[in-house]
């Protein structure tokens, strides 16, 4: 009987672990909305400066006449946006 009794109360208690372990890792990892919407918003910004290409782009690069029309725009670009210098 107290074989019994002893195996219940260690199961019992492994079982109280698990579940306090589960309960303060589930607050360790959750995320408020703010920190998810910050966190949305910061990869945005690292996929928009990573300047990546996309696969089918690679595959089928432009022509070049289509790559020196771009490369001048971005180029008139930023001498617009630039402030003079003296």
């Amino acid at each position: 009987m107290t074989l019994y009794l002893l195996f219940g109360l260690a199961a019992l208690a492994l079982v109280g672990l698990i579940v306090l372990l589960w309960r303060l890792w589930r607050d360790y990892a959750h995320l408020s909305p703010e920190t998810e919407e910050r966190e949305r918003e910061l990869a945005l910004l690292n996929d928009a400066q990573a300047n990546r290409v996309s696969d089918q782009i690679l595959a089928s690069p432009p022509d070049p006449d289509a790559a020196w029309r771009t490369m001048v725009e971005r180029g008139a670009g930023r001498r617009r946006r630039s402030p003079p210098r003296r």
